[in-house]
């Protein structure tokens, strides 16, 4: 609840106390004379009251609506394959900075994803968003990584779209997210996205298997772990071994606090002519991205396909599932282009064409030249 909200309600708390003890305090004809007053204020009050509930109901409905329309924006969107050369060198982790300006890719109120699909015969990488909204990431992933190439997926393009299920397959789905929102997500892997691929790798066709991050700007938690930092340090605390903790506590969000942020769903789903290989699949995908995660902050399932859960539509890339606040480092471990090395685990892995070259200098014709000689030995 905000401050706002707070003091408006501590104030009609203290009205209707106020207003309560100075009519205990009259006398049955007062009250009689104060009857057409109090019926007015009444009913005063209880306009504003459904006033108040009207104004609050379409904001609501506005919302639902412009949420709404995002979400058969991004579902009417594009979808590109993003390749990188079999000699693309190997990707740290560490030092890579895409997510820490996605973050902030215009327009921000949509979100898009970012997805590995594969099995045993194929894997490939790619985005998915508005027409609008892939630019501006398309842009981002090019400055990251220069040697990126990028070719369209579905329609006329010749690359099928693999989240389109076909008719008489299953599916089955998971999303999984770190345990607590306050502490940040470790890794314990050497790379997240390569222990994905290895997994995608092991899948048997006609089985296929994908892993996608949905993700859109997030402005809310920055603010909440800058609070939570201040809490911690206002108050007197007599015992110092109790300071000493709030401290620390409050120095852990503010460190926190100082990345960017974005609002996340990380699905992993699979899909099959048999019920039980697609269920397998996507199990065995999220115990593997479980697993890359440390201790600290766990990363657990949090939703997962079954009768009492909603239903999904993977080619809408529907952000309406289990959302957490992943920081920008974070995301990044699990959302990168790798390098040539991604082959050694994921052989089929969809590759770029060779950067070209300029030829040599003695093989280059002379200005002008019309023929070339040539000598053969015998």
């Amino acid at each position: 609840m905000t401050e706002n909200k707070k003091i408006a309600l501590l104030g009609l708390l203290a009205f209707i106390i106020v207003g309560g003890s100075l009519l205990l305090g009259l006398s049955p004809r007062q009250l009689r004379d104060l009857r057409p007053y109090l019926l007015m204020g009444a009913g005063f009050l209880l306009f504003l009251f459904f006033l108040v509930i009207m104004v609050k109901l379409l904001q609501r409905h506005s919302k639902s609506r412009q949420a709404q329309a995002t979400q058969e924006a991004v579902a009417n969107g594009e979808s590109w394959m993003l390749l990188r050369p079999k000699e693309a060198k190997t990707v740290d982790v560490a030092k890579v900075t895409l997510w820490r300006r996605l973050a902030y890719a215009q327009p921000t109120a949509e979100h898009f994803s970012f997805e590995a699909h594969g099995n045993a015969d194929h894997q490939r990488l790619l985005v998915h968003a508005t027409p609008t909204k892939l630019r501006s990431v398309l842009r981002e992933f090019i400055q990251e990584w220069d040697d990126v190439q990028r070719r369209p997926v579905g329609g006329d393009s010749g690359e099928p779209d693999w989240t389109v299920i076909p008719e008489g397959w299953s599916l089955y789905w998971l999303e999984v997210g770190p345990s607590s929102t306050d502490q940040p997500v470790t890794v314990s892997g050497r790379d997240p996205l390569l222990a994905a691929l290895s997994e995608l790798a092991d899948i048997p066709a006609p089985t296929r298997a994908m892993l996608q991050v949905i993700a859109r700007s997030d402005t809310r938690t920055r603010h909440r772990l800058g609070t939570q930092s201040a809490q911690m340090r206002t108050g007197d605390v007599s015992d110092p071994g109790v300071r000493y903790q709030r401290t620390h506590e409050a120095k852990r969000l503010e460190e926190r606090g100082a990345r960017l942020f974005l609002e996340a769903v990380v699905r992993v789903a699979a899909v099959s002519p048999n019920a039980e290989r697609a269920r397998g699949a996507a199990v065995a995908l999220a115990n593997t991205l479980c697993n890359q995660f440390g201790p600290d902050n766990p990363v657990v399932i949090l939703a997962q396909c079954g009768a009492s859960r909603r239903s999904v539509s993977l080619p809408t890339r529907a952000f309406d599932g289990a959302m957490r606040p992943w920081a920008d480092d974070e995301i990044a471990a699990l959302a990168h282009l790798p390098g040539g090395n991604a082959l050694s685990v994921a052989p089929m892995l969809a590759t770029g064409s060779a950067k070209a070259l300029p030829a040599r200098p003695e093989l280059r014709l002379p200005e002008r030249a019309f023929t070339a000689a040539y000598a053969s030995r015998i």
